[in-house]
């Protein structure tokens, strides 16, 4: 009797979402995609009208965020605060991480490469840590600190103001599209709560099963 992999048998049936074209039309899918991709295409020309683009890096520490805005909507309550405050606790472990290892690095330089390495996983995990203490936690943010801990010169004002900038920009548009519900949640987590929603509350099942 062949043996059936049941790890196997899940992945090839949920390799498509089972929400497309029951909870979820499949041109949400294309539109919200589409939606991210124009936001983006608009904010780097006209970034780049005025500053060249030249630090892939540091412009690819957004792109998370931007999955967040477009797809993931309902992951968190207040993903706007999120969206700008995670990528501020991310710019300033950055910032700090980088001067800090450079600092090392030249009072060491024999162990330079285990210094980077070092600090590449501090910028993570610092940047994760404050986030969770100050409730701003923004997976994406982290992804920018260590990108700042990455650069081979010192951060720049312009990597700074972009990441602010932009962040600001998919916060405001985030909180629009869902106000005026033009954007869906495409894991699932809306339809998630507002079933949650409407299961009785624990006291009220109590209050039932006394009487």
């Amino acid at each position: 009797m062949p043996y059936n992999n049941p790890l196997k048998l899940s992945f090839w049936q949920n390799l498509i979402d089972k929400k497309i074209g029951r909870t979820v039309k499949l041109i949400a899918y294309f539109k919200q995609s589409i939606m991210a991709t124009i936001t983006m295409l608009i904010f780097f020309l006209v970034w780049n009208y005025f500053s060249p683009i030249h630090n892939q890096v540091i412009f690819s520490a957004i792109a998370s965020s931007t999955f967040l805005t477009f797809i993931s909507t309902s992951i968190y309550d207040s993903l706007a605060r999120k969206i700008i405050g995670g990528q501020i606790i991310g710019i300033l472990v950055g910032i700090g991480l980088w001067r800090l290892m450079h600092y090392f690095a030249a009072h060491f330089p024999a162990q330079e490469n285990e210094i980077y390495i070092v600090f590449l996983s501090l910028s993570a995990g610092l940047s994760l840590f404050f986030m969770a203490i100050f409730n701003m936690e923004h997976p994406p943010g982290a992804g920018t600190a260590m990108a700042f801990v990455f650069k081979p010169i010192s951060p720049v004002v312009n990597d700074v103001m972009f990441i602010l900038i932009c962040a600001t920009i998919l916060a405001i548009t985030h909180t629009l599209l869902k106000k005026y519900r033009i954007i869906k949640d495409l894991e699932g987590r809306d339809a998630r709560t507002e079933f949650l929603g409407k299961l009785p509350k624990t006291s009220e099942v109590l209050e039932k099963s006394e009487k």
